[in-house]
C-alpha cells in the first residue's frame, strides 16, 4: 500500500506543478505551442534533455547489458561530451539566427521541399518504429516488476504489458498533446530531480547491499573483487568494442544530440544562446554521471545475484529496484521512471506533431489556415500516431538482442542519412536537392540490406561508418562535377532571442572532456579493473575512425571559418 500511495502522490505533484505553470500559457500559436514561446532557460533544458533521453529501455537495458558483460555501454552515455560541445559551439547558433522550428525546415532552406518532405517522413518513421514503442514497452517492464502486477491480478506478462503500454501511451498523450513543449520540458525538469534523489539511492543502497550492509566494505567489494565487469574499454567480442567509439557511435551521437527533432527541440525553445548552451554543457555532466544511475546498478546486480541468474537480462533492474530499496521508496522511484517514461514518449510525440504541422501539413494543405487551426488538426494526428505506437509497442518482447540494441538499430538505420543531410546542408553549397535525397535513400536500402538481410560479421556500427562516408563523399563528388551552387543559409533577427554566446562555454567545455577522458581511464585496465583478459582493440580501425572525423567534421569546419574571415 505504502508503494502505491508514495507513487501516486509523486506522479500527482509532477502533473500539479506544471499544470500550474503552464495553464495561463498561450498554445495556439506555433512559437506557443511547439518552442514554448522561447522561454526555456539552462536549467529547465537540461532536465528536459536528459529525461527525454533517459527512457526506461536506458534503465533497464543499459543495465541488462552491463550485468551480461562489463561497462562498455557507458560509451553510450560518456561519449555523448565532444558531440554535445560540437552542437552547442557551431549547429545551434545557427539554429537559433535563423529562427528554425524543426530540422526538415532547416533543410528545407538549403535544399528545398522534397528534402524537408522525406527527412520529416524518416523522422516519424524512426519515431513511430522505436522511440516511441521503445519507452513504452521498457517502461511496462518496469512497472510490471515493480508493483509485480502479474502476481497481483493473475495475470500472463504478454498480457500485463500491453496493458500497460496503453495505460502509459495514454497518459503520455494527454501531456503531450494538451501541455505543448513548456509543459513537457517542466514535467521532465520535475522528473529530472526526482530521478537524481532517486538514482543516487539505489547506487548507494546497492552498494550497501554488496557490502552485506556496509558501505564501505561495499565499495572495497566492488572496486577489488570481479572487476573485469568494471572495464569500459571493450573488447571485439562485447557488445560496444572501443574501436565502435570513434566510428559508428561517432557518427550516431552526432544524429542523436544535434540532428533529432525531440532533442533538438529543447534547446530551440531557448530564451537566448546563452541559455541553449548552458543547458547543453548541464547535460553533458549529468551525461557522465549516469554512468551512476543506468550503469553501475548491473555491477551491483552481479555481485549480489551472480552472473547468469536471468533468463532474460532485461528484468535485471526492475527486480534489483524491488529487492534492495526500502518498500516506501519502491512506490518513488516507480514513479521516476513512470515520469522517464512519459517524459520520452511525450517529447517525441510532441515532436512529431511539430514535424507534421510545419513539415508536412502546412505547407501541403495549410498555407491559409491560422496557427490555432493547424494546432488543432495536428493533435488529431498526434493521437492517431500515439495508437498505432501503442499497437507496435508489445512486439518488441520478442527482439531477441534486447530493447537497447533494438532502439540504437532503428536509431541508426534513419538517423545517420538524415546527419548526413545536415552536413551536406551545412558546410557544402554544390550539393544539390536531387543529388542528397537520393544518396539518402541509397544510403538506406544498402543499410537496411545489410543489417536485416545480409548481415556481416562486422559489427553494424562500423559498415554504418563506411556507408556513411562513401556516400557522403559520392554526393560531395557529383556536387563538384555538376557546377551547382547555393547561396549560405539565411539568418534573421528572432524577435526577443539574443544570440550572445555564453562567456563560460570555453571553460565548462574543457572541464567536461576532461571529466570524459578520466572516466575512461578510471574505468580500465590503467585504472580500477584487474583482468588477465587478452583484448583485441583494433588499432587500426580505432586510427581509421579518427581520420575519418577529422576529414568529415573539421576540415569542412576550419575551411568554413577561414572563408568567413575573408568575406
Amino acid at each position: 500500500m505504502g508503494t502505491l500511495l508514495s507513487f501516486l502522490f509523486f506522479t500527482s505533484l509532477v502533473g500539479l506543478i506544471t499544470y500550474l505553470r503552464t495553464h495561463n500559457d498561450n498554445l495556439h500559436s506555433t512559437k506557443g505551442y511547439f518552442l514554448a514561446g522561447n522561454s526555456l532557460n539552462g536549467w529547465v533544458i537540461a532536465g528536459s534533455l536528459m529525461l527525454t533521453n533517459l527512457s526506461a529501455a536506458n534503465f533497464t537495458g543499459m543495465t541488462a547489458n552491463v550485468y551480461k558483460g562489463n561497462l562498455s555501454p557507458i560509451a553510450w552515455t560518456v561519449t555523448v561530451i565532444p558531440v554535445l560541445i560540437y552542437f552547442s559551439a557551431i549547429l545551434l547558433p545557427t539554429f537559433l539566427k535563423g529562427g528554425f522550428t524543426t530540422i526538415p525546415e532547416f533543410l528545407e532552406n538549403r535544399f528545398g521541399k522534397s528534402t524537408r518532405r522525406l527527412v520529416a517522413v524518416m523522422f516519424l518513421f524512426s519515431y513511430i518504429i522505436s522511440a516511441m514503442p521503445v519507452a513504452l514497452y521498457g517502461g511496462s517492464i518496469a512497472l510490471n516488476e515493480l508493483f509485480e502486477v502479474s502476481k497481483a491480478f493473475n495475470l500472463q506478462q504478454q498480457n500485463v504489458i500491453w496493458i500497460l503500454v496503453w495505460s502509459l501511451g495514454t497518459i503520455g498523450s494527454i501531456y503531450a498533446l494538451f501541455g505543448g513543449l513548456k509543459g513537457v520540458a517542466i514535467s521532465d525538469t520535475l522528473n529530472g530531480v526526482g530521478l537524481l534523489i532517486g538514482g543516487a539511492m539505489v547506487f548507494f543502497i546497492g552498494v550497501y547491499k554488496v557490502g552485506q550492509d556496509n558501505l564501505v566494505d561495499g565499495f572495497q567489494t566492488i572496486l577489488t573483487k570481479n572487476t573485469q565487469i568494471l572495464d569500459a574499454v571493450g573488447d571485439v567480442t562485447d557488445g560496444i568494442p572501443f574501436s565502435v567509439l570513434f566510428t559508428g557511435m561517432l557518427i550516431h551521437n552526432l544524429f542523436f544530440w544535434s540532428t533529432n527533432q525531440f532533442i533538438v527541440q529543447r534547446t530551440l525553445g531557448a530564451k537566448s544562446l546563452k541559455e541553449g548552451q548552458k543547458g547543453v554543457m548541464l547535460a553533458a555532466f549529468f551525461k557522465i554521471l549516469n554512468v551512476c544511475y543506468i550503469a553501475f546498478p548491473g555491477v551491483i546486480a552481479y555481485h549480489l545475484y551472480g552472473p547468469n541468474n536471468f533468463a532474460n537480462p532485461d528484468w535485471v533492474y526492475p527486480t534489483l529496484i524491488r529487492d534492495i530499496m526500502p518498500q516506501v521508496f519502491v512506490g518513488f522511484f516507480a514513479a521516476v521512471l513512470f515520469g522517464a517514461v512519459l517524459s520520452t514518449f511525450n517529447s517525441v510525440l510532441n515532436s512529431s506533431v511539430t514535424i507534421f504541422a510545419l513539415d508536412i501539413y502546412k505547407p501541403l494543405f495549410g498555407p491559409g489556415l491560422s496557427d490555432n487551426e493547424i494546432i488543432k488538426r495536428s493533435k488529431r494526428f498526434g493521437v492517431g500516431m500515439a495508437v498505432l505506437t501503442m499497437i507496435i509497442a508489445p512486439f518488441i518482447m520478442h527482439f531477441p538482442e534486447g530493447i537497447f540494441t533494438f532502439m540504437v538499430k532503428v536509431d541508426s538505420l534513419f538517423g545517420a542519412p538524415i546527419l548526413m543531410t545536415m552536413i551536406l546542408a551545412y558546410f557544402s553549397k554544390t550539393v544539390s536537392a536531387k543529388v542528397a535525397n537520393s544518396c539518402v535513400i541509397l544510403f538506406l536500402v544498402v543499410y537496411a540490406s545489410l543489417m536485416l538481410v545480409i548481415q556481416p560479421e562486422l559489427h553494424y556500427l562500423h559498415y554504418m561508418a563506411i556507408l556513411f562516408t562513401c556516400f557522403l563523399g559520392l554526393a560531395l563528388i557529383i556536387g563538384k562535377l555538376s557546377g551547382h551552387q547555393k547561396d549560405d543559409i539565411e539568418e534573421r533577427d528572432i524577435e526577443g532571442v539574443d544570440t550572445t554566446p555564453w562567456k563560460y562555454f570555453k571553460s565548462v567545455a574543457i572541464l567536461a572532456t576532461v571529466a570524459m577522458v578520466v572516466t575512461y581511464v578510471v574505468l580500465s585496465p590503467w585504472g580500477l579493473v584487474d583482468s588477465t583478459r587478452d583484448k583485441t582493440i583494433e588499432l587500426g580501425i580505432i586510427i581509421a575512425g579518427i581520420i575519418m572525423a577529422f576529414v568529415l567534421f573539421a576540415i569542412p569546419l576550419i575551411l568554413k571559418r577561414k572563408k568567413e574571415k575573408i568575406t
